[in-house]
């Protein structure tokens, strides 16, 4: 077919078998091994990549730690090129990159924890270092953009208020979610998340912007500071 790569080696009739049952069942049919599989055919052209999709998965812990795994990491598998591991690791961003252009144009609407925390799990998929972000939304919690404030470093409190108030009198925003990931560790709030809380929940309520809640992100899992008993009086202000 015009526009595909040539593929004069033995498995060119395996891909062509693996393609044509994607395009007729998708990917809910597939084993894990079998979905890695196949898109190591776009970066990989003559070799069998059915064995290097169970090395990686078996290196890794998982299907999903592939793709979280950092970029020096994928490339220190044998037979992982640049170009593989840049491939791998495109996944998650697009996915994400598509989440956020998405909810931008179906004009989304985070009222709940549960709906919260699942675009913030999407936004964070992925990423190996920590990445402070700030949803600005209406006063009806319409998202007007979702800004990131701080990333891969430990940023002061006071940087982060300034980033945050810049962003929000730009987009005339009234409500606003803090999230933040925890890359290598749990979805539970530390000290130093708490104090920053505090403060950030006390300063932006001065300047009539409500902080409805921050978010802390662990791979799949999240927590919801508003939702807990021992941190929402925090948020009724």
């Amino acid at each position: 077919m015009a526009g595909e790569e040539k593929q004069p080696h033995a498995h060119g009739g395996h891909r062509q078998r693996l393609r044509a049952r994607f395009e007729r069942e998708g990917l809910d049919a597939f084993e894990n091994h079998n979905a890695l599989e196949l898109l190591l055919f776009y970066a990989i052209p003559q070799r069998d990549t059915n064995e290097l999709a169970h090395q990686l998965i078996e290196e890794f812990g998982s299907f999903s730690a592939v793709f979280d795994a950092p970029l020096e990491s994928l490339m220190h598998v044998a037979g992982v090129g640049e170009n593989t591991a840049v491939l791998i690791k495109l996944i998650p961003a697009m996915y994400a990159k598509y989440v956020q252009d998405k909810t931008r144009s179906d004009a989304l609407v985070l009222k709940t924890a549960e709906r919260a925390g699942e675009y913030f799990v999407s936004q964070f998929s992925g990423r190996s270092t920590e990445q402070f972000l700030a949803v600005l939304m209406n006063h009806k919690c319409k998202v007007i953009n979702t800004v990131v404030i701080s990333e891969g470093t430990a940023d002061s409190t006071a940087i982060r208020l300034r980033k945050i108030t810049e962003a929000a009198i730009h987009a005339n925003a009234s409500n606003i979610l803090l999230a933040h990931n925890h890359p290598e560790g749990a979805a539970a709030p530390s000290a130093a998340d708490i104090d920053a809380t505090r403060y950030l929940i006390h300063s932006l309520s001065n300047l009539g912007i409500r902080v409805n809640d921050h978010f802390i992100v662990a791979g799949d899992d999240w927590f919801s500071m508003a939702t807990n008993k021992k941190f929402a009086m925090l948020f009724r202000n």
